[in-house]
């Protein structure tokens, strides 16, 4: 095996073994690198770094990416990036500093790219173009072409459900006072509060911001009508082009559509018009439209995650010699996928967190 404790990030995302883990990973790839990654903890930042290059440019050709055109375009980055360096006046004598400085130019031109790709996404679409700005983080896109719900997990541990025919785009890393995503389709979302930043939806000319809440949005680009419905917690919706208006004068206050539990808005983008009311259709306060009831009776917990990994179409990394003792026994009918994750941790006392697009479980094992 090569001796990844020498590679740098452009190194890492050159390799094949390392792209085939961060981009279609399997029980080989993840039981590597998941113990390499524990018997180095300092090629931690750099492991990051080369993921978000890989996936950006996996992104920028939709998974049909020559193994040629991979190694250009990251060589080209690192060329692109020493060559600005070198234009500047500023001498960096340290290589430890010029190391840290080209990680940073790496992720500029990587946030460019992302930049570049998200904006050929949606410069076609309705009422973007107060949400189009150069990003500070890397955007990431997903479409659920699928016949099954897609389960996308954000950086603030807040969770998308993709509905199929639909497409969400969003920075890798949310930064700044406001994390806002842009919706094409239908998704519900469970979002993580946080007071200080506000969450926002930007979807087919409406903009429903919140705080911490679940909700679902269906905004299909064909249909006349957006429609917002509300299972906990309290939304606003408003039409896109007010929103935007009201946003640059700080002397106005911005009023929208305030919904409660069990409340929806219709939005007629015929008549830029908000019609609020009671949910008609409970189902839509489902976090899934095909959730099928779970029961584990004295099952492994690795088993119970790694069905919570087929159903939710998402990467549960957890230490399967410290988990080997520990079973649990619990039913689950209703509850969304956060719920469902902090029930198996709490039952053994582990802590979990969402890193990457990945859930990572922390545990000390349970006792025999």
């Amino acid at each position: 095996m090569k001796e990844y404790k020498r590679f740098n990030v452009e190194q890492f995302a050159a390799d094949e073994f390392f792209r085939e883990w961060v981009v279609v990973p399997n029980p080989e790839t993840d039981a590597y690198w998941n113990n390499w990654m524990q018997q180095n903890p300092e090629k931690k930042n750099q492991i990051k770094q080369a993921k978000i290059l890989i996936r950006t440019l996996n992104d920028r050709y939709k998974n049909h990416l020559p193994e040629e055109l991979v190694e250009y375009d990251i060589n080209e980055l690192v060329r692109l990036a020493e060559t600005s360096k070198l234009t500047r006046k500023e001498k960096i004598a340290l290589p430890t500093r010029f190391f840290a400085w080209r990680i940073a130019a790496i992720l500029v031109v990587v946030a460019g790219l992302g930049w570049l790709y998200y904006a050929g996404q949606v410069k076609h679409q309705p009422g973007t173009k107060r949400f189009v700005s150069i990003a500070a983080e890397p955007l990431m896109t997903k479409v659920n072409d699928s016949d099954k719900e897609m389960t996308v997990l954000l950086s603030d541990n807040s969770v998308a459900t993709l509905m199929k025919g639909s497409k969400l785009t969003y920075p890798s890393r949310f930064s700044g006072d406001e994390r806002k995503v842009f919706l094409s389709g239908e998704a519900f979302f469970d979002i993580t509060k946080d007071p200080k930043r506000p969450f926002l939806v930007f979807a087919n000319e409406t903009v429903t911001k919140v705080l911490g809440t679940s909700f679902r949005v269906r905004a299909f680009e064909q249909d006349p009508e957006v429609m917002v419905v509300v299972k906990t917690g309290k939304v606003s919706v408003y039409p896109q082009e007010e929103y935007e208006l009201l946003t640059e004068k700080s002397d106005r206050e911005i009023k929208g559509v305030i919904l409660s539990p069990n409340q929806q808005v219709v939005f007629r983008k015929k008549d830029n018009r908000l019609e609020k009311g009671i949910v008609a259709n409970p189902a839509m306060l489902s976090v899934s439209t095909d959730q099928k009831e779970l029961v584990f009776d004295e099952k492994p917990v690795a088993e119970v995650l790694h069905s919570l990994e087929d159903i939710y179409g998402i990467v549960i990394i957890f230490d399967a010699d410290s988990l080997s003792s520990c079973v649990i026994t619990t039913q689950f009918n209703e509850e969304n996928l956060k719920q469902r994750m902090s029930v198996i941790c709490q039952a053994i006392g582990a802590t979990y967190e969402m890193v990457d697009g990945q859930i990572i479980v922390n545990s000390k094992g349970c006792s025999s």
